[in-house]
């Protein structure tokens, strides 16, 4: 009876030992294949709730590069990801002087940026930790997240352009598709007004976005670099097609790189006409 009893007990660790093997071998996995690409809100630093703060965090995943609102400057910088671990670095910020809260915040999720080891995805939520305890947590703004109801555009689920400028103490979301202009001042994108998108200009624009284009957008060179000194906004133009989104890395404002010139100034453009009627 001993033995009997000796055997199940074995086969019972063992199925549970595999079992939970399997459970982490298939969380990884799905880690792995997690797209971070996208902005996100910081909406809690430690045990406090920053989410009135207004910081953000920009990844695109296809040139490992991260960018943001650090609650004075703004920072920029590469991570690199295996699984679920994560390492920052290195970061810079651009070099304004605000005040002594602000630096204060700033100081502090830099800080945590440059601990941060791992991170874990909860719905739209990224939580970062460090090997201790958790450091900060990010949720994805809502036009950051590609849909799966609405048809925009020829056989895709989804078709919207993004541009979006920053600097200390601005910034401005402009978001484009078929038949809406949304546009918000504030990082959080919680308040977006709505402006009706003129047909004929959608289809100027969409042929503009060429696959060879958006395909590449993440490959573009910025032709100066005016805005680490803020001496510019820092800019980014962002293409969703179905359920991939496209990114440029970060540009002066006013001064795109040149295979997206012509789109940049036709996105203003629209805008202006949009916003006068």
């Amino acid at each position: 009876m001993k033995f009997l009893l000796s055997i199940l007990t074995l086969v019972t660790l063992t199925g549970s030992c595999n079992s939970a093997k399997s459970t982490v071998t298939e969380q990884k996995e799905n880690m792995a294949q997690s797209s971070l690409s996208g902005t996100y809100s910081i909406s809690q630093l430690e045990a406090t709730d920053i989410s009135y703060e207004g910081l953000t965090i920009t990844f695109n995943d296809s040139i490992n590069h991260a960018s943001g609102f650090s609650g004075c400057n703004t920072f920029f910088g590469n991570y690199t990801v295996k699984e679920n671990t994560i390492k920052f670095g290195p970061i810079a910020t651009s070099k304004k002087f605000c005040e002594p809260d602000s630096n204060i915040l700033e100081r502090d999720f830099i800080k945590a940026l440059n601990e941060t080891k791992s991170f874990v995805v909860k719905n739209d939520t990224l939580i970062f930790s460090n090997e201790d305890s958790e450091l900060f947590r990010a949720t994805k703004n809502e036009a950051s997240r590609p849909g799966k109801n609405s048809i925009v555009g020829d056989n895709y689920k989804k078709f919207v352009v993004i541009y979006e400028t920053s600097t200390r103490g601005s910034f401005k979301h402009i978001e484009i598709s078929k038949t809406q202009i949304k546009i918000s001042k504030e990082r959080s994108l919680k308040n977006l007004s709505t402006y009706a998108c003129n047909a004929e200009d959608w289809k100027m624009l969409k042929n503009m976005l060429s696959n060879s284009i958006v395909e590449n957008l993440d490959l573009l060179k910025a032709p100066t670099d005016t805005r680490l000194h803020d001496g510019a906004p820092h800019a980014t133009l962002s293409v969703i097609k179905g359920d991939v989104e496209m990114m440029t890395p970060t540009f002066d404002h006013g001064n795109p790189p040149k295979e997206i010139v012509s789109i940049v100034n036709k996105i203003l453009s629209m805008v202006e006409i949009a916003t006068k009627q």
